[in-house]
């Protein structure tokens, strides 16, 4: 059966119908709808008179007035807007009052893909003509459409900085000479600035502020100290706030994610874990330092970082004096929340992805009444139901009273109002009077609309439900509308979203609109989890307004990559993350995997260095996930180096005679030694026998050969009912 709408990211069933979540904030502190009607938002910023931008993933950057949001865009960009591309930074500049300066963060499309800064005057609401200056353009973008950071900032010391994403390739965030995975410093014009921490080389490493960053799609700059604090969105386990204040810093990306024993890595100074539940989560989209110029939050609030997750709809907050430790401040948030931000007004503010809104967040426990969930107005066919709600601020307790077209509705006296089996008879103007001790207030009228109509049916008949994909190939999507009293609706009533889940989050992509049927490409780069899938929604709208929805979900086709080294127990790299064989990887058919070999390793006091791989690729190559399980070797030979320090032996230890170069001793354990047979041979399988046995420095028994020529030999350890052949290198 088809999975009717069941996600919980998803858009609510009906036009006008606003899900009523249960938020759960501290005492006397609630959230208020700013506006609504905000396609895809991904960043705002706030102007000293008030106003705020918005960015539209789509390319609009939209001004919000007076909490109204304005018609016309600031100005409508075209841009490449799959998964996370798109128009996805805003920022003002610090002398915004006089030169009007806003720049822009944002994918421009064609055969050269690439993300670009680009620096807009305002004129009042919009941006004047032909005021557009290329601030400077990115790296190219690879066939992966994530990870693209976008935040922008201007730090205490008037330098712009810019996150940007390792484009779902690890490597490129340990690369100075790549923007990809980077904090960078910058000039207002692009230029670099005196103060970087990598003055010389290419024009790339000279821009880097820090570097060792996944997908830092926030960060925040402290209004008074010039702190700077980047929210590093994780892979598999953690969710990371970096300091990023100094220079230089390695935040460890690939090679670590979290707390990290390596030296070499700065350490975020907080971290979370993925999972359900208030301070876990999926993903960090937002970051902010509460400390504006005036606020009536309580003052032990003033100071704190808040922080919000994208999955589990909470925001935290920790203290940055001492020890950093962690607070909750609410759940049950309105969903897919995104750049939390401190407004000019000394309250909290954030938008909502499936809820196209923004928030603010406002404190009051002393006055009459004020309303801050305003009900809802709808239009309903006949026979369904609908529910009007409010919420309230003030000194409790409180006492309601539901109106339609100001008359007061008998036993109509609490938060909700629910009208169940509507008829014509209950079209009208619906209000509620909250009161307490100190006064009260009348909420806004919701009008609501019941019109004898059917619900259109929509139905995809392309793909059927059990559909699976290989990653970079495409999908074909087709479908059908009825409606009872306008027939068969035309391809303009049609309206996909496609989007790509991972794990308990999804990725928007960009609706679809006017088409009966398409095809949509499927990246080969990108999110290597295979926990993913595709949802594909296909919405309906009749004459009147009522929209019928049918989805299906299409499920990757995966295999197994396992890995083994020899001798094992070595490291090989998977997409630059470190894997100790054996192991393995369950992969996305056709999803390219970089595979890489450190080399040289130590195992056990031996030196190996690479040979080869047993697919015969290079030692480090990309491969398309094959459609069957495919067991992959590294073959490592044992390196003879120049220097030996005396240390206890468990294991078979093979090293240069200390004594004259060339020299090869074989050392084990007494014990196994009177248990094995010693055998060197070289390339053409030769017995080298000349050895000397003696008791070695460290309590081992050891089987010297003479002075060998540089080359390749094997060395076969025969024991009872077993050989073991290793390579051997003799470099000198």
């Amino acid at each position: 059966m088809k999975n009717r709408y069941a996600s919980l990211l998803l858009f609510v069933f009906l036009c006008g119908l606003h899900t009523v979540v249960a938020q759960n904030y501290p005492a006397d502190f609630a959230q208020v709808l700013v506006t609504n009607g905000i396609s895809n938002p991904t960043a705002l910023a706030f102007a000293p008179d008030g106003r705020i931008f918005v960015a539209e993933q789509g390319g609009k950057l939209r001004v919000i007035k007076n909490n109204t949001l304005l018609a016309a865009a600031f100005v409508s960009l075209t841009v490449n807007s799959s998964g996370e591309r798109g128009l996805i930074g805003v920022v003002l500049d610090p002398d915004f009052a006089t030169n009007q300066y806003i720049y822009l963060y944002h994918t421009v499309p064609g055969t050269d893909i690439h993300n670009r800064i680009t620096r807009y005057t305002a004129n009042g609401d919009v941006a004047l003509d032909g005021s557009a200056s290329i601030v400077i353009d990115l790296d190219p973008l690879s066939s992966a459409t994530n990870h693209n950071g976008g935040a922008m900032q201007f730090g205490k010391d008037g330098k712009l900085y810019v996150a940007i994403g390792e484009n779902a390739d690890g490597d490129q965030a340990q690369d100075l000479d790549t923007y990809h995975g980077k904090l960078l410093r910058i000039n207002k014009d692009g230029s670099v600035p005196t103060g970087n921490p990598f003055p010389t080389g290419s024009e790339q490493r000279k821009r880097v502020w820090a570097y060792g960053l996944r997908n830092p799609f926030t960060f925040s700059v402290h209004p008074t100290t010039g702190r700077i604090l980047v929210n590093d969105v994780g892979q598999g386990t953690w969710e990371e706030i970096n300091d990023a204040t100094e220079g230089g810093k390695n935040f460890g990306w690939p090679k670590a994610e979290g707390m990290s024993n390596n030296a070499a890595y700065t350490n975020p100074i907080y971290a979370y874990q993925h999972g359900a539940g208030d301070g876990s989560g999926c993903a960090i989209t937002g970051g902010t330092f509460f400390s504006p110029a005036n606020t009536n939050y309580p003052s032990s609030y003033v100071g704190q970082y808040f922080f919000q997750d994208l999955c589990n709809d909470w925001i935290n907050s920790i203290t940055l004096e001492g020890t950093v430790t962690r607070s909750s401040f609410a759940t049950a948030i309105s969903g897919d929340g995104v750049s939390i931000t401190t407004g000019n007004d000394g309250n909290l503010y954030y938008l909502t992805r499936s809820g196209s809104s923004l928030y603010k967040i406002v404190y009051n426990n002393t006055t009459a009444p004020f309303i801050t969930t305003q009900p809802v107005g709808a239009t309903r066919a006949e026979g369904q139901s609908i529910t009007f709600s409010v919420k309230a601020l003030g000194s409790t307790p409180f006492t309601y009273q539901w109106q339609k077209n100001g008359v007061d509705i008998a036993s109509a006296k609490s938060a909700t109002l629910t009208l169940n089996n509507l008829t014509a008879a209950n079209s009208g103007q619906y209000r509620v009077v909250v009161t307490n001790a100190a006064g009260h207030a009348t909420s806004d009228e919701a009008k609501l609309t019941v019109i004898a109509n059917a619900l259109p049916v929509a139905t995809i008949t392309v793909p059927v439900e059990g559909t699976t994909y290989v990653a970079g190939t495409s999908i074909d999507f087709a479908g059908t509308a009825k409606d009872a009293e306008d027939g068969t609706l035309p391809a303009s009533a049609f309206s996909w979203a496609i989007n790509f889940h991972h794990d308990v989050h999804k990725h928007d992509q960009p609706a679809i609109t006017g088409v009966n049927h398409g095809t949509f490409q499927i990246p080969n780069q990108g999110e290597t989890s295979d926990n993913v899938w595709y949802r594909i929604i296909l919405t309906v709208t009749d004459s009147k307004g009522l929209k019928g929805k049918d989805s299906v979900d299409v499920k990757p086709r995966k295999t197994t990559l396992s890995f083994k080294t020899s001798p094992p127990g070595l490291q090989i790299t998977l997409d630059g993350q470190p894997l100790t064989t054996p192991a393995s990887v369950v992969s996305v058919e056709g999803l390219l995997r970089t595979l890489g070999v450190p080399s040289p390793q130590t195992l056990e006091n031996a030196h190996y260095t690479f040979e080869s791989w047993s697919n015969s690729g290079t030692q480090t190559q990309t491969l398309a996930t094959p459609t069957n399980d495919i067991d992959l070797t590294a073959q490592f030979s044992v390196v003879v180096a120049t220097e030996h320090s005396a240390q206890a032996t468990t294991d078979i230890n093979v090293y240069p005679n200390p004594s004259s170069s060339g020299f090869v001793n074989v050392c084990l354990p007494t014990s196994a030694a009177q248990r094995v047979t010693i055998r060197l041979t070289d390339v053409l399988s030769r017995d080298v026998t000349s050895f000397e046995q003696t008791t070695g420095e460290d309590g081992c028994t050891v089987f010297s050969y003479g002075k060998l020529k540089r080359g390749v030999y094997t060395l076969h350890i025969d024991r009872p009912g077993k050989t073991v052949s290793q390579k051997l290198v003799v470099t000198d």
